[in-house]
C-alpha cells in the first residue's frame, strides 16, 4: 500500500489508543496486589522508497510488556520465606515462653510451695494437719505438671492442624500455578502480562508458606521446587504435599510429596515459610519443653519414692511410693512407639535407671543387617549398636543415657523401627499414690538408744537407712529382724573391742564378737566395721566418742516414733539435690534452664524477625519502585497519549479535507 497521510494518521490513532488503553489498565490496577505496570512498545513502520527518497509509513504497536525484574522477584520470595518462618516460629515460641515463665502458674512456685509444706512436717512430724498440707501441696504439684503438659499438648495439636492446613494450601497453590503455566504456554504470541503477574502472586504466596526455588522453561512455564529440590510444579503438572501423622510418633506430622501413586517423605528437607517455622519450633522449643517437664517429674517421683520407702509412717509401716512409680510396666511400655510399617512382633519397654542422665533427646531404634541401632534424634548420631538378645525377656542397658531397653517377647524384622521417648509423657502420668496424710513416712524406721548404765562418752551420732527391702526390715512386721545391741567388751584400741548381740528375745544372744577397728573421737560406721552380713542390713549405725567396757547401744524398730522427723528432714534436703542434668541442677534449676533457653530463643527470634521484616520491606520497595504503578507518571502519560491521539485524529481530519479537495477538483 503506498504511503498516505491517511494511513499514517490511522496508525498513529491506533497506537496511541493502545497506549491509552494500557495506561488506563495501569491506573485501574494501581492497588492490585502483585501487579506490574505495563507498557506498549511502539516502533516506526518500514519506510517506502519513492522518487529517490524513503518516506515514513507511520507507527506500529510491538507488544504489551510488563516492567519487571526477575531478580527482584527472587529476592522477595527468599525474604518472604525467611520472614514468615521467623514469624510463625516466634508466635509459637512466645506462647511456650509465656506458659513456662508465668510466675503464678509456672512450675517453680508449685515446687516452692511443696517444699515449704515438707518443712512444715519437719518442724512438726506428729501433726496430721502439717502432713495434710504436704499431701495437698503434692497434689497441687502434680496438677501443675499435668496442666503445663496439657497446654503444651493442646499447642502441639494446634501446630499439627496448622501444618495440615498449610500443606493443603501449598497443594492448592501448586495446582493454580500449573493451570496458569498451561494458559501461559498455550497463549498465542507473547505471554499475557496479567497471567504472568497472577502466577508470580501465587508463587509468592507459596513462598510465604515454604521456601521455593523456580526455573523457567522455554515455553514460558515456571517449575516450582520445595525442600531439597523436590518438584511441586513441573509445567502444567502439580504434585500434592500431604501431611499425615508420623508412623512412629502419631503426635508428630510427616510431610510427603505425592505424585499419582508414588509418595516421597520430605519432612526433614523442608524449611522456610510458615511450614518451616512450625516444624522448627516443634523440634527446638515444644519437644524439649515436654521432655524437660517429664525429666523433672521423673526425678521428683523417683527421689521422693525412694526416700519415702526408707522411712516409717504414722501407722508404724514402712513407707511406700509417694508418687507414681517411674518404671510402672504400663508407663515403661508407653515410652516406645512401633512404626506402623513394622512387620515384626517384638514387644519393648523402656526403664529409667538413672534420671540424672536423662536429656531432652528422643531416640529412634531400628534393626538393620541383623543388628539394632539406637540413634539420638537431636544430634542424629548412633549411640549404641547391639545384636538382638538371644533369650527373652532380656534387657540391654544404655548406661550413658540412664535407660534400659527391655525386650519382653517376639522378634523384630530388618527394617523395623521404634520411637523411644523416655520422659516426654511422664508429666501427664505423674500422680500422688498415697491416699492419706498418715502414709507420709516422716520418721526413720530405726531407733538407737544408749543404755543408762554406760559410763563412757560414746554416742550414736547417726543412723542412716539405705535399703528397707532387706530381710532385716521385711522378716518381722513392724520390727527389725533382729534388733541388735552393740556392746563394748574392752577399751577402744584393744583387740576385740565390741560385739553384736541379737536382742529379739529379750536376753542378748551373741551373733558376732571380737570386732576391732573402732577409733575414739571419730565417726565410726559400726556395721561396716563388723563386715558381712551386718554391712548388708540396709542401715548403718554411726558412733563417736570414747565408749568404755560394758557400754552398750540398742538398735530397734522405731515403733510409735511419730515425733521423729529424720526422714522428713531428708525430704527437705531434696530441694537442694543437684542430681539433674548430669549432676548439675536441682529440680528448679533444671526447669529454669528450659525457661531461660526458650526465653533466649524467643528474644533472638524476635530480633531476627524484625530484621527479616525490614529486609522484606526493602525488597518490596525495590520492586515497587520499578514495577509498581506511579499514578503521577500514569497521569502524565495519559495526557501525553491523549494529545497524541487527538493530533492523529486532526491529521485524519486534514487528510479528509485534502481528499475532498481532490474530489471537488475533478467534478
Amino acid at each position: 500500500m503506498p504511503v498516505s497521510i491517511f494511513g499514517i494518521s490511522v496508525s498513529g490513532l491506533l497506537s496511541n489508543q493502545a497506549a491509552l488503553n494500557t495506561t488506563s489498565h495501569n491506573i485501574a490496577n494501581a492497588n492490585t496486589e502483585g501487579y506490574s505496570r505495563q507498557r506498549v512498545s511502539q516502533s516506526p513502520q518500514l519506510p517506502e522508497f519513492i522518487g529517490g527518497n524513503y518516506f515514513g509509513a507511520g507507527v506500529e504497536v510491538g507488544q504489551v510488556t510488563r516492567i519487571f525484574d526477575q531478580t527482584h522477584q527472587l529476592e522477595i520470595r527468599a525474604a518472604t520465606a525467611t520472614f514468615n518462618e521467623l514469624e510463625s516460629y516466634l508466635a509459637q515460641a512466645d506462647r511456650v515462653d509465656s506458659l513456662l515463665a508465668d510466675s503464678n502458674n509456672g512450675l517453680d512456685q508449685s515446687l516452692q510451695s511443696f517444699f515449704e509444706a515438707v518443712h512444715g512436717v519437719v518442724n512438726d512430724p506428729a501433726s496430721v494437719s502439717a502432713r495434710q498440707v504436704m499431701l495437698g501441696q503434692a497434689e497441687g504439684l502434680v496438677s501443675r505438671f499435668d496442666s503445663i503438659h496439657t497446654q503444651l499438648d493442646a499447642q502441639i495439636t494446634q501446630v499439627n492442624t496448622n501444618i495440615d492446613s498449610v500443606a493443603k494450601e501449598i497443594t492448592a497453590l501448586g495446582a493454580a500455578v500449573a493451570t496458569l503455566n498451561n494458559q501461559i504456554s498455550g497463549s498465542a504470541g507473547n505471554p499475557p502480562p496479567d497471567l504472568l503477574d497472577r502466577r508470580d502472586v501465587a508463587i509468592g504466596r507459596i513462598s510465604e508458606l515454604i521456601a521455593v526455588q523456580t526455573t523457567q522453561q522455554t515455553d514460558g512455564s515456571m517449575n516450582v521446587f520445595i525442600g531439597s529440590g523436590q518438584s511441586l510444579v513441573v509445567g502444567s503438572l502439580s504434585n500434592s504435599l500431604v501431611a499425615t501423622p508420623d508412623t512412629q510418633n502419631p503426635r508428630a506430622m510427616s510431610l510427603s510429596l505425592e505424585a499419582g501413586s508414588s509418595s516421597i517423605e520430605i519432612t526433614e528437607n523442608l524449611q522456610g515459610g510458615q511450614l518451616g517455622g512450625l516444624l522448627k519450633v516443634v523440634d527446638e522449643i515444644i519437644n524439649p519443653a515436654f521432655n524437660t517437664l517429664g525429666r523433672v517429674a521423673i526425678s521428683v517421683a523417683d527421689l521422693f519414692n525412694t526416700q519415702n520407702g526408707l522411712g516409717m509412717d504414722l501407722n508404724n509401716e514402712l513407707g511406700g511410693n509417694l508418687f507414681t512409680d517411674i518404671n510402672d510396666p504400663t508407663i515403661a511400655s508407653a515410652r516406645v512407639s512401633d512404626d506402623a510399617n513394622n512387620t515384626g512382633n517384638v514387644d519393648l519397654s523402656i526403664s529409667i535407671d538413672d534420671p540424672s542422665l536423662l536429656g531432652n533427646s528422643d531416640f529412634t531404634l531400628f534393626i538393620q543387617g541383623g543388628n539394632y541401632q539406637l540413634v539420638d534424634q537431636t544430634t542424629n548420631t548412633t549411640i549404641a549398636t547391639f545384636a538382638p538378645p538371644g533369650v527373652l525377656p532380656d534387657t540391654v542397658q544404655i548406661a550413658s543415657r540412664g535407660i534400659s531397653i527391655n525386650f519382653l517377647s517376639g522378634a523384630a524384622i530388618n527394617g523395623d523401627s521404634f520411637e523411644i521417648q523416655p520422659s516426654r509423657n511422664f508429666s501427664s502420668e505423674f500422680s500422688v499414690e498415697i491416699s492419706s496424710a498418715e502414709e507420709i513416712a516422716a520418721a526413720s524406721p530405726v531407733r538407737g538408744e544408749q543404755l543408762l548404765s554406760n559410763i563412757g562418752s560414746g554416742t550414736i551420732t547417726n543412723i542412716s537407712v539405705t535399703d528397707t527391702s532387706t530381710v532385716q526390715f521385711t522378716g518381722v512386721p513392724n520390727d527389725l529382724n533382729p534388733p541388735i545391741r552393740i556392746e563394748f567388751d574392752s577399751p577402744p584400741g584393744v583387740p576385740g573391742e565390741f560385739s553384736i548381740y541379737d536382742i529379739s528375745g529379750g536376753a542378748p544372744v551373741l551373733i558376732a564378737g571380737g570386732i576391732a577397728g573402732y577409733v575414739p573421737g571419730e565417726e565410726n560406721n559400726m556395721l561396716a566395721l563388723a563386715g558381712a552380713p551386718f554391712n548388708a542390713y540396709g542401715y548403718e549405725v554411726t558412733l563417736n566418742g570414747d565408749p568404755q567396757p560394758g557400754d552398750a547401744f540398742d538398735i530397734n524398730y522405731n515403733n510409735n516414733g511419730s515425733g521423729n522427723n529424720e526422714n522428713a528432714a531428708l525430704f527437705a534436703e531434696l530441694q537442694q539435690f543437684s542430681g539433674l542434668d548430669n549432676g548439675g541442677a536441682t529440680f528448679q534449676q533444671a526447669f529454669s534452664r528450659i525457661i531461660a533457653s526458650v526465653g533466649v530463643n524467643t528474644q533472638s527470634t524476635q530480633i531476627k524477625r524484625d530484621a527479616a521484616e525490614s529486609i522484606m520491606f526493602q525488597t518490596h520497595e525495590r520492586r515497587e519502585n520499578l514495577s509498581g504503578v506511579n499514578l503521577d507518571e500514569e497521569a502524565a502519560n495519559l495526557l501525553k497519549f491523549q494529545q497524541a491521539y487527538e493530533a492523529s485524529a486532526q491529521v485524519i481530519s486534514v487528510a479528509r479535507t485534502l481528499f475532498q479537495t481532490v474530489l471537488d477538483s475533478v467534478r
